[in-house]
Parts: C-alpha cells; structure tokens; sequence
C-alpha cells in the first residue's frame, strides 16, 4: 500500500539503523495460539538474532516458552524494538504504552488503517501524530515486517525458508504478499537476500527512506525495488543518483503499463508523453533497471549481486545444442546482445584441433554431443573462447547436480574442472542452465562448495538479465568518466515569465523566445495587411507559408488557417484573405499573420517539454510533422538532462536509421542535432513552473541544417 500521510524531511540515518538493526526486541500480543507470533518469533531465533526477545501479552503468563510480560512498562529494560501484533483498535494504546515505557520505535503490522476507507484514514492520522508528538518512529502500518540478515534480524511475520540463503540483494517492497512468495523464490533462484522491507501504509517511513538506508547500507550491493508507485520522485531521483555513484544497481519492478487516457492539452507532445514512458524514461536516465515481473526482478538483481559489473558487451555464448543456438541467436538479437565473431585464432583452433569435422566453429558454438564421446572436447574447447581477446563474456550452459543421487563422478569431475577453468579465464564467464530449474538446496550448496558465481536460470530468463546487466554496467563505465558531461542544477530554472491569465503565447512570441536561447528558427515576418505579406515575402523569398496568429489559436491546419507554397505576389494576397478569414470565424483577437520561408526535404522531428505532474518538465523527442499521432516514435528524459542523455535519445527512436541516411537521406549532423534540441530544453526550462508545454513541431533535419518550423507554447494559468 502507498496511500496516508508521508513524513516531512529526512530521517535521521541512526535512527533507521537502530529501527531496523535492534538490539532487542518486544513481541507486543506474543501467543501461542497466534500464526503470526509464532513465525514472528521463530524467524528471530532462526536467524540468530543476537539481543533479548521478550513477549508481552497481559493475557498470557508464558509465550513462546519464556515468560509474557504485562507491558512493556514492566520489562527489564526499554527495547530499541516493540513489534505490534495487536489489532487495530488496541494499536494506539500500545504507543502510549510504548512512549511511557521509553520505546521510540514500532513496527505496526495490523491493518485497518489508511487503506480502509475514511475511518481508516483518521486512525493512521492519529497514529502519525501520536508519534511525531513523542519522537516514536513507526514502521507500517499494514506490513508484514523486515529481514536485516547482516544484523540477524528477521522481524518478519510469515513463514521463511529455512536454511536461509544470504547474500548482497535487499529487496524494498509496496505489497506485503509478493514479498511472501519472493522469499521462495529468492532460495529457488540461488539469489542471496540482504534485507527485505515490506513497506506496508509509509505512514512514517516511506520508500524513499527505505531506499536511502539500502543505499547506504554496507551489507546491500543491489537494490530491487517491487513499486506501485513513485510518490517523492526528487527524492528518488537523489538516491538512484547516489547508488549509481557507489557503484550499487538498483532494479526496479514498476507495475501500471497499462495506458491511461489521453492527456488534456493542447500540444501533441502533451499526448506522447504518457505517464509509464515518463516513468521508462526517468527510470533509463537515473541508471535504473526496469523489470516487468517479480520473476525479473529477482534473476536480474541475482546476476549483478553475484557477477558484478558486467566487463563489456562483446557476448560469446558456448552450448552443446544446434537448437539452443538458435534461440539464443534469436534473444541476443531482440534484446541487443551483441555477439560477435570469433576472432581468427579461436576460429583455427577450434577447427584444427577440438570441434569434430560436422561441427562449425561460429558463435554461438555448438560443442554437438560429441562431447559424450570425447568429454575432454568441452574443456578444449572451454579454454580457447574463454581467452578469446575478441570477447568479453563467455555464457557456458552448465547444469547442477540437485541431489546427492544425481551426480555422477562424471559430472562431478567435469563441474570442477570447470570451476578452475573459470577462475583462471580471461573473459566473464555466465553460467546458466538449458532451462528454467529450481535450484535445490543441494545444488546452492555444491555450487558454493566450488567457489562457481550463481547459475542462471534457463536462457530465457538469463540472457534478458544479463542484456540489462550490460546496460547498466556501461551506464555506470560511462558515469564515471572525467569528461561525462554532467547534468546542469535543479536550481537552473527561472521564475515563470508567461503572462498570468493566459492560456498561450502567439507564434512570434514563441519565436523570440527560442532564437533568444540560440534555437535556429526558420526566419519570419508578421503582416496585418496583404501587402505587408506580399513586401515580406519578397524579402524572405518564394517560396512562402502564411499562419494566422493568435494565442487563441493553436491548431492552426486543422482550420484552414494554414497556406502552403505560396510562389508570387498574387497567390500571397489570396492565401493572406483565406488564412484570415478561416482564423476569424475561431478567434476574435487575430493578431495578423506570419509569413516564413518554405522548406522543402530533409527529416521532421518534434520536439517538446511538457510539464509532468509528478516529475516536472519532461522532454520528448520522436518523428514529428504528420507521423507524430500516427506512429508515436519518441524518446524521452527528465529535464534537466545532459548532452549525452540527448544524444542516447536519438539512437532510442525506431525512426533512428533515418538520421543516418537511411533511403537516400541525407546524414544528420548529429551533434547540432543534439545541441539544438538542448538549446530547446533549455528554452523551455527558462520559463519556470508554470509552463505546461514548449513543442517545436516540426524540427527540419537535413544534414547540418536544424530549424524549428512551427513553435507552440502553453501556459497552465487558462484553458486552452
């Protein structure tokens, strides 16, 4: 759940580190009788935790085989943790006791609260200020508690698999029941957990927060968020930052694809920029994973928690199937992957050598079941790709023994042997399995005993993984470059300068603005009378465009308020009488009419910023002119963004190959293509918090040449 009051500011970080790493803990309704206590207090001593664990029940004498205390008042110390299990109405008197008592931190697991309607809500509003008012900090309500396995810590209130498989992944979770079912799933996957914290109502403590003591937290090397919803977005923006800076991933499962309904504005941009692409786009520019299933989520941040950063993105991928090598061909090509040739000296060993003659020495390699024969051919063949200088990870499929039964010596000897071959080769070697495979506890452990990195779980799942594992590395290579171009300051943005009550400014006011921020913009001249059009038209040259202008005024074409080509003094007079005559049967402060240079040839691009709800000013690149409603190819970044945040958006449209000269085209100056559409972010950034959209559509693209063509801008203080 993600609805109830959030907490103003920071928390301080010893204050979180002494809610979620105890050094004792009260059980607060400890029973017998109860499922939740009964776990509760069975994960703390599993997981050895080290402090006092008392139970506190005035109903009962005994709990959990040790004595129940009446209150927490009556234990012989103050806990740094009281762990709630009371229902809800009994909640707020537990905090009184607890504020008497000297205990300043809870976590609440009963429902009831924010998420149950109106009632609900005041009762979480209670709780919130009943604890702000005695310095308590409350973690929940509505949760199913944590796990802090470097602390030996499992407050958590469900059933654990047991052994418990740690290791540097820390999950952060808005739904308490996938949390459940994630647990399974991390000991099934091989993925190690560091912590787990189910987030429940954030009455107190918020997922920002939650995410800034992961950040910080020694003990997490990869982040895995499970979101519903990203409500403090600058403070999101601050802490995936500041992991990428550590050098820690983050992955994140963002539900809500789905598409909602049009935007109200009037500027196509408004309308290319839906919600979830805000969210794709600020996530991608943050250096943040984006998963689609919890199933993902897992596998991805597994990888990177038990590889690292990834080496390169040059992939050999070694198997011992003609098929196999064909699906992977076919994942490596939709998910980028890139596969490249052998180089000349693997090539001739392997064919010389290794392969028997029916096999072919291309990547990705097909050992054949030859191997059966001669098993000593994978080894071979394991040692010439793995020292391969053409290639910077090699992806072995390689099976684990699950039982004890099950592995002959054999397998036993050849997973050895690959073992060492691994510890010594030049590329990252990936291991992963055929197929999808749970792994038994067997298998973690034999695995572990071989000193091997985690086994993938089947090329399905494994290579997307390890395709967003690249991603991310090169994101971090290239964030830590000297000369990275680094994103301009939040603080960058003036005051607002659009007129307060109006909906628009008129196309040269827009004009001036952009030429002011350096913006080329196809050159223009405003008439109100046929022969001023006619006189600027001969300055500007045959031939020409006439619009109608007014800040009333913003789809002009669809009135016939538009007129193209205009090649002589006469069709300029007749395009000035039907442009004005069309634009006043719409608009009754008609300001006269624009007359531009025509443009022939070259790309359309549009390009606009329009002002996102939650994340602010958004810019979105796509096709543009006609095609932008029609195919909908855009890229987009949060404002501000660097030169090469621009520059990557290029490469993201579908449309990309155009700008390359792709049939005929001229080739795009890529970086005054860049530079350009910088300037306009720039523009629009200078106009402060109540703009609601900047477009330029269409931007003309042809070769060196960039110029804006058509301007709008919209301001949030009419309706438009």
């Amino acid at each position: 759940m993600t609805i109830g009051p959030q907490p103003a500011g920071r928390i301080d970080a010893m204050r979180m580190e002494r809610l979620l790493a105890p050094r004792s803990i009260a059980i607060v309704g400890a029973s017998d009788n109860s499922g939740w206590s009964r776990s509760t207090y069975a994960n703390l001593r599993a997981g050895g935790f080290p402090g006092e664990v008392y139970c506190v029940n005035p109903g009962r004498e005994t709990a959990h085989g040790q004595r129940a205390y009446p209150a927490l008042g009556s234990l012989p110390e103050p806990v740094d943790l009281a762990y709630v299990l009371v229902g809800t109405d009994a909640v707020l008197p537990v905090m009184a006791q607890a504020a008497d008592a000297g205990v300043a931190n809870l976590a609440v697991v009963a429902a009831g609260f924010a998420e149950a309607g109106p009632d609900g809500q005041e009762r979480q509003r209670q709780l919130t200020e009943f604890a702000r008012a005695h310095g308590q900090l409350v973690f929940g309500p509505n949760n199913l508690g944590y796990i802090n396995s470097p602390a030996n810590v499992m407050a958590f209130s469900q059933p654990m698999p047991w052994p418990f498989l740690k290791g540097g992944v820390s999950l952060l979770s808005q739904s308490g029941a996938l949390a459940i079912f994630a647990l399974e799933y991390f000991a099934a996957r091989d993925v190690g957990l560091s912590c787990l914290l189910t987030m429940g109502n954030e009455a107190m403590i918020n997922v920002a927060h939650g995410m800034e003591f992961l950040v910080e937290n020694p003990g997490t090397r990869v982040i895995a968020l499970f979101l519903e919803s990203i409500r403090q977005p600058e403070e999101f923006r601050r802490l995936a930052t500041r992991a990428l800076e550590l050098g820690k991933p983050v992955v994140a499962c963002k539900i809500g694809r789905s598409k909602l309904g049009a935007r109200a504005a009037a500027a196509h941009t408004g309308a290319l920029v839906g919600d979830d692409a805000v969210i794709d786009a600020a996530l991608r520019q943050l250096g943040v994973i984006r998963v689609d299933s919890l199933e993902d989520l897992i596998v991805t941040a597994g990888l990177l928690d038990s590889y690292g950063t990834i080496r390169g993105s040059r992939v050999g991928v070694v198997t011992a199937s003609g098929a196999m090598c064909g699906v992977v061909s076919d994942i490596a090509e939709r998910d980028g992957i890139q596969l490249p040739d052998f180089s000349p000296a693997t090539v001739e060993a392997l064919e010389t050598g290794i392969l028997p003659p029916f096999a072919t020495a291309q990547n990705p390699l097909d050992l054949t079941g030859y191997t059966v024969v001669d098993p000593e051919l994978m080894h071979k063949a394991h040692d010439v790709i793995f020292d391969d200088p053409g290639l910077d990870v090699v992806v072995l499929t390689a099976g684990l023994p699950q039982s004890q039964e099950g592995l002959s010596p054999l397998h036993d000897g050849a997973l050895r042997r690959i073992a060492d071959q691994v510890k010594t080769a030049h590329a990252q070697v990936v291991l992963t399995s055929h197929l999808m495979t749970d792994h038994s506890a067997f298998a973690r452990t034999y695995r572990a005993g071989l000193g091997l990195p985690m086994t993938l779980p089947g090329v399905e799942k494994g290579l997307p993984a390890l395709a967003r594992a690249i991603w991310w590395s090169e994101k971090l290579r290239a964030a830590r470059q000297p000369d990275a171009a680094a994103e301009p300051p939040a603080s960058s943005r003036q005051a607002a300068i659009g007129p307060a009550g109006s909906a628009a400014w008129s196309e040269p006011r827009a004009r001036e603005h952009l030429t002011a921020a350096g913006v080329p913009v196809v050159p223009g001249e405003l008439a109100v009378t046929a022969d001023e059009a006619v006189a600027a038209a001969g300055r500007l040259g045959y031939p020409v465009v006439l619009k109608a202008v007014s800040a009333s005024l913003l789809h002009k074409t669809n009135i016939g308020a538009v007129a193209l080509d205009r090649a002589d003094a006469g069709q300029v007079r007749d395009a000035f009488r039907r442009v004005t005559e069309a634009a006043s049967a719409h608009v009754a402060d008609l300001e006269g009419v624009l007359v531009t240079a025509m443009r022939r040839g070259g790309l359309e691009l549009i390009v606009g910023v329009v002002a996102d709800p939650l994340w602010g000013p958004v810019l979105a690149v796509g096709l543009g002119g006609i095609w932008v409603e029609v195919l909908r190819d855009s890229a987009q970044r949060l404002l501000p963004a660097s030169r090469a945040e621009i520059r990557a958006m290029l490469d993201e449209l579908q449309a990309s190959a155009l700008l390359y000269g792709a049939r005929g085209q001229e080739p795009a100056d890529l970086a005054v293509l860049t530079d350009v559409i910088g300037r306009i972010g720039d523009a629009a950034l200078s106009l402060g918090d109540r703009l609601d959209a900047l477009e330029v559509n269409p931007l003309r693209v042809a070769g060196p040449e960039v110029e804006a063509l058509d301007v709008l801008v919209t301001w949030r203080d009419g309706e438009v």
